[in-house]
């Protein structure tokens, strides 16, 4: 998954790359102009739609599964804990 650059040129980049992006493919919708090109636009906008929903929401099923999960920190307690309960080998 992409992520935003973290500096603000880089962030007005990334902004004026997309908008050159959706304008050329806005000029070339309209030189094609024709229903094909327009149902092929509004499938790939819904199935983008569709795409990013369904991401988001195994996302946040995946974060509520881990939400009770212990932690790295939990496990080396018990594992440290388990450890001092053995018998010492003689």
């Amino acid at each position: 998954m992409a992520h935003w650059p973290k500096t603000v040129r880089g962030n007005l980049f990334a902004f004026v790359l997309a908008l050159l992006v959706l304008l050329a493919l806005v000029q070339f919708a309209i030189v094609l102009s024709g229903p094909f090109v327009w149902a092929s636009l509004a499938v790939v906008i819904l199935g983008s739609a569709v795409l990013i929903t369904r991401n988001r929401r195994a996302a946040a099923a995946h974060d509520l599964t881990l939400a009770d999960a212990p932690s790295f920190g939990d496990v080396l307690r018990h594992w440290k804990r388990h450890d001092d309960l053995e018998i010492p080998a003689r």
